[in-house]
């Protein structure tokens, strides 16, 4: 568990890691909050490498919530093609003629209303908030729940943990760059601390880990 004394630095740590190490995507390349939730979407069961082409030609095509939501079903799912789990498309099609018919064509800035709409889970609304509107909110996926059970050591499957989870990613999140930091705890649990023979030795934040420490990261 890390000390309250040591939250900052652990924040700063993981974010001067996550600033010299950035990987590229196109998606941390575009501030528009619709591009930004139209990513999350795409990404959610989709590898990276396979969705930035898909990202690209859709952007291209259906640049913004109004041309998605004056664009007929056919279109939309004729895009998504080769992507798979097409209800994915469907409901970012309802959820943008939402946006149009009830919120002026502008994404909700908050996180409870944005959660309302069709396929905005609470993971794609915690992402999309932080990362668009910087909202200090943690994004808890996968990668985040192996992050914080290894750093805590957090003994409790998930979903039982969320609540533990999320306090401790609540009170670790720079509230200035809430979109990075979750980004950071993503593309560290991608890169460095995986299921499997994670690269502890290299970790930015070794310091701060429980399980590393006491030699305990396979259990979690």
């Amino acid at each position: 568990m890390i000390k309250a004394k040591n939250k900052n630095d652990f924040s700063s740590d993981i974010l001067n890691w996550y600033y010299k190490n950035n990987y590229e995507f196109p998606w941390r390349n575009n501030s528009d909050p619709y591009a930004i939730w139209l990513s999350e979407v795409m990404l959610q069961q989709t590898q990276t490498a396979t969705v930035i082409p898909f990202y690209n030609r859709w952007l291209a095509r259906l640049p913004d919530i109004q041309s998605v939501a004056e664009s007929h079903i056919d279109i939309i799912l004729k895009m998504w093609e080769g992507l798979g789990y097409y209800n994915r498309a469907r409901n970012f099609h309802t959820a943008c003629k939402i946006i149009i018919k009830k919120h002026n064509g502008k994404m909700p800035r908050d996180l409870s209303t944005f959660s309302t709409l069709p396929g905005v889970g609470p993971y794609i609304a915690s992402a999309v908030m932080s990362i668009a509107f910087n909202v200090p909110v943690p994004a808890i996926d996968g990668n985040a729940v192996r992050v914080s059970s290894r750093i805590s050591s957090i003994n409790i499957p998930f979903p039982k943990s969320k609540h533990i989870i999320n306090s401790s990613l609540k009170s670790w999140i720079d509230v200035e760059h809430p979109g990075d930091f979750n980004q950071a705890i993503m593309d560290l649990g991608r890169e460095i601390c995986t299921p499997t023979h994670p690269s502890c030795q290299v970790c930015p934040v070794q310091n701060y880990c429980s399980s590393f420490v006491d030699n305990t990261v396979d259990k979690y």
